[in-house]
């Protein structure tokens, strides 16, 4: 895997993954409030349940893909994320003067050519 392209290729650290640590520790929070410091896994398993409920759900999975850009088949949406810049040649600036109108040399007329 290359460097710095998990959120490319993991769709679902990006959409489900970074909301279920945020939900879980919202949940450990409030055991905390209540004077709960060691988590045991009769506390855990409630707790990661009610965050699993919470964050890993059908609009944030997709979500992760769609932020990762792994859409099926959507070319609108491919097209509109490109940085596509159109390019129109231009011709170079010169000083005046050292530019002139360019004349065919070609003769026009059959006996001279």
């Amino acid at each position: 895997m290359p460097a710095y392209s998990s959120h490319k290729l993991q769709p679902l650290d990006v959409g489900c993954f970074r909301a279920l640590k945020r939900s879980y520790g919202k949940e450990i929070e409030g055991l905390i409030r209540a004077y709960i410091t060691h988590i045991s896994k009769e506390d855990f398993f409630p707790a990661f349940y009610i965050a699993h409920l919470e964050s890993i759900t059908k609009s944030n999975i997709k979500g992760g893909f769609r932020g990762a850009g792994l859409v099926l088949y959507n070319p609108d949406y491919i097209i509109l994320r490109l940085d596509a810049k159109l390019y129109a040649p231009t011709l170079p600036l010169t000083p005046v003067g050292l530019l002139s109108i360019w004349e065919s040399k070609t003769s026009n007329n059959p006996c001279k050519a």
